[in-house]
């Protein structure tokens, strides 16, 4: 089973099109789950709708998690990713981690948790030019995101 992990900062669009991305790529995951803290959670309806959105434009339908974590409180970060990662590893799924427009409490503790589960890409997408940051991936220029994947499959940027 495939599964795609998405942390949530203060950028909804990174992790959107870090996502549309992705499945342009022909990702196609039975579960989604979008991890954030708090102060970033009112963000969560209109991202967990974006997410169904381009899945079914694809022709998938993965089930939306979303898991918020208390503002700066590094610990609960850390144990409530520590938990995903070994429920996931448990199940034997294939998991992409989308770090884009995760917080760095988020993405190290999930980098730390990741090494033991069986995580084929961790994506990062650069936006080479940041004067249109809130934009649909489909409306920024291709060669303006650089889509990153941090274990290296031959194909990033």
């Amino acid at each position: 089973m495939s599964v795609h992990i998405a942390l949530l900062g203060r950028t909804p669009w990174a992790l959107v099109n870090t996502y549309y991305a992705s499945v342009m790529k022909g990702e196609r995951p039975k579960e989604v789950y979008i991890v954030t803290e708090r102060r970033y959670s009112h963000n969560l309806p209109k991202i967990t709708e974006a997410i169904k959105t381009i899945s079914e434009a694809y022709g998938f339908s993965p089930e939306v998690k979303t898991l918020i974590i208390p503002d700066d409180d590094f610990k609960e970060a850390d144990r409530v990713l520590k938990n995903l990662f070994f429920e996931l590893k448990e199940k034997g799924s294939d998991i992409v981690l989308n770090m884009t427009s995760g917080r760095k409490a988020l993405v190290a503790a999930a980098i730390i948790h990741s090494m033991e589960s069986n995580v084929w890409e961790i994506l990062y997408m650069a936006l080479l030019d940041v004067q249109f940051p809130n934009r649909p991936y489909m409306m920024l220029p291709k060669h303006m995101q650089v889509l990153k994947n941090f274990l290296g499959d031959g194909n990033d940027g």
